[in-house]
């Protein structure tokens, strides 16, 4: 804690802590608010659906690669610059997406938009880290989690209704204006906290980059992160096509059952802490994966039942999406605890593993065309099942967990 060289009094760290909060659901809505959109993308820029679904994808690589990248030049190169920067990178792009009416232009802005935003939002934990005690950071945690969550609930309704009423380049402007008021907050508000830069060591970076992708059960970890956040993020990219062209419901429909299916990841994660304090992670891990499994079987075999009703496919996507809630952050938990002693390195290098999968999920089932519920509940299967198998062949019989 660097109160004492930073002259930080407690009501500035308060101040600073409650700005960076409220960064934390523009990185949580980047995905989800751009959603609803999708189709009307396709249709005004005259690009197919396999084309504009990549906007997701795209932006998941830029994304991964932020943190990986932010956590190397965080130590290097400070806080502030890197806080700055992003945020008006991700102005600027935003402002691309919007202006210039080319498939390839949002593209990759979307891939620009996701480099900013990953390394902002390690950025801004590493200035926590610098200005609250270890029990303060603990304790901010699930603040952290609730306000990032509100990017996924309340972003598919933000973007369902400018996408009504003033079309696909609002949520881009909506993205340029939220940016220049974090900017401009960010830049009175918030200091330099890191008082003792090291310099870049390439060296140090592949050290401990080897060390982590040696390790069995922290690679294992980070796919299962990967996997569970993918059932999230082929809803985002197949749903808007499945659920407004074929089953005409509108772009502001498609954001209320998405801000819910948000609502339910959200109470995943709180349920998932307290169970925490109740029962072992090895316990709850391989129930929740193999319970999910077996609800992913049952919901191919209904399917064929229900294949154009959406309150099945709305339903079965919100088991999905508690899934997700529960599994991943016992994933990332446990493969953290792994590597404490380079905690930077291994959090941007699982971030990493799991936006690679995530991306290639959503580049995958882009190519897909949904007639109907059939193709995205049996993906679900699928990712569920190379969950199950992940577990049981590199994280169940190890004392690790």
């Amino acid at each position: 804690m660097n109160n004492t060289t930073l002259n930080l009094n407690s009501k500035r760290i308060q101040l600073i802590t409650w700005t960076i909060l409220l960064l934390f659901p523009i990185i949580g809505m980047a995905v989800d608010l751009v959603a609803p959109s999708l189709p009307a993308i396709a249709n005004d820029l005259d690009s197919s659906s396999a084309i504009v679904q990549n906007a997701i994808s795209f932006y998941l690589i830029g994304y991964g690669f932020g943190n990986f990248i932010g956590g190397i030049l965080t130590d290097a190169l400070g806080r502030r610059k890197l806080l700055l920067g992003s945020l008006c990178g991700f102005i600027l792009v935003s402002l691309c997406a919007a202006t210039i009416p080319y498939i390839g232009i949002l593209l990759t802005a979307r891939l620009f938009q996701g480099l900013m935003l990953g390394v902002l939002s390690v950025v801004v934990r590493a200035i926590l880290a610098d200005i609250l005690s270890a029990e303060e950071l603990v304790g901010l945690g699930i603040m952290i989690g609730m306000m990032w969550g509100l990017g996924p609930i309340i972003g598919p309704v933000i973007g369902g209704y400018l996408q009504v009423y003033f079309g696909w380049q609002a949520g881009f402007y909506f993205f340029s204006i939220i940016g220049i008021l974090g900017l401009a907050t960010a830049f009175f508000i918030i200091p330099e906290t890191h008082t003792d830069p090291h310099p870049l060591s390439l060296t140090i970076v592949k050290q401990n980059f080897s060390e982590l992708i040696a390790h069995r059960q922290f690679i294992a970890f980070s796919i299962l992160m990967g996997l569970n956040y993918s059932l999230i993020i082929i809803f985002n990219t197949a749903g808007p096509f499945l659920i407004q062209t074929k089953f005409h419901y509108s772009a502001i429909q498609f954001g209320r059952i998405a801000m819910s299916l948000g609502i339910v990841f959200l109470i995943a994660t709180m349920i998932s802490r307290y169970l925490l304090t109740k029962y072992q992670a090895k316990q709850l891990l391989s129930t929740a994966v193999f319970g999910f499994l077996g609800l992913a079987v049952f919901s191919v075999t209904a399917v064929y039942f229900l294949k154009n009703n959406i309150e099945f496919i709305s339903i079965i996507s919100g088991i999905m999406f508690f899934a997700c809630g529960s599994i991943f952050p016992l994933s990332m938990g446990k493969g953290l605890s792994l590597f404490r002693h380079i905690a930077g390195s291994a959090i941007a290098t699982m971030y990493l593993i799991c936006t690679i999968i995530t991306s290639t999920s959503a580049a995958l089932i882009s190519l897909v065309h949904m007639q109907n519920n059939i193709p995205l509940t049996w993906t679900y299967l699928c990712l569920t099942l190379v969950s199950a198998l992940i577990y049981w062949k590199l994280i169940h019989n190890t004392k690790q967990l």
